[in-house]
């Protein structure tokens, strides 16, 4: 899960690339992304490794590791774009978030959105079902965002929804050649999807492309946008600056 952290228990690394909703990622928009690499403890750690490798081998080789990869990183900016709004005294101080547990719920967006489009509404409903069983539990665990669960799941079912891909009909003719299409897909993924289903990424509402074309205008559009790729290189090549903790420390 992800949850706030005492500041001091962190090192300069930690603390140039943590979420904070006010005021370090309200200047410094990178760490809306970054903050989802990091972990408190082994023990995080391994909770959201495991979280990751029980997810089902379809998601990633049936859907794609492109539209894969990018509802991970998608979620783990929407979950902490929620994570800020719910915070109280949102122009206060607040403490600082860490985890990836945004991203892995998007990859359950993912899932169901998947699961929708393929019509197969009795495993779909399983997927609900477990995400209405984890806000339940993040209300009992403390420092634990649900928030940032939400929204990172609906991260994750909006990349999987407008740009994963469409399914037809496994044995139905192209019109352009006359021949039968070929079943290629993985037998966990034809489990899932039924017999006689073929994703089509040329059927998918919009082509991936424009999801990285968006970003990169929206990247662009703004100067603190445009620093992003430079705080994570200063970030990561002189730990402390981004924070200001370096001159404290030097």
């Amino acid at each position: 899960g992800r949850g706030p952290i005492a500041a001091h228990s962190m090192g300069p690394f930690f603390l140039d690339f943590a979420h904070q909703p006010y005021p370090l990622s309200f200047y410094q928009k990178h760490r809306y992304l970054t903050s989802g690499f990091l972990h408190g403890s082994l023990l995080h750690l391994y909770m959201n490794l495991r979280a990751l490798l029980t997810l089902p081998s379809w998601l990633e080789n049936g859907i794609g590791k492109g539209v894969y990869l990018s509802a991970y990183l998608v979620a783990i900016v929407t979950g902490n774009i929620a994570h800020t709004f719910s915070s109280l005294g949102y122009l206060s101080a607040s403490s600082l978030s860490i985890g990836a547990s945004g991203g892995i719920l998007g990859l359950y967006g993912l899932m169901l959105a998947s699961l929708m489009k393929m019509g197969n509404a009795l495993a779909a409903s399983s997927v609900l079902k477990q995400m209405i069983w984890l806000i339940g539990f993040g209300f009992l665990v403390p420092n634990v965002s649900n928030a940032g669960h939400i929204g990172g799941f609906i991260g994750g079912w909006l990349v999987g929804y407008l740009f994963g891909p469409g399914y037809m009909n496994a044995f139905s003719r192209d019109k352009g050649t006359g021949r039968y299409y070929v079943d290629r897909v993985d037998e966990d993924f034809r489990l899932v999807m039924g017999p006689g289903i073929l994703p089509d990424y040329g059927r998918a509402i919009f082509p991936l492309k424009y999801l990285y074309m968006g970003i990169a205008a929206v990247m662009l559009s703004r100067p603190e946008m445009r620093m992003i790729p430079w705080a994570i290189w200063k970030g990561m090549t002189e730990p402390g600056t981004m924070s200001g903790i370096r001159s404290l420390i030097s």
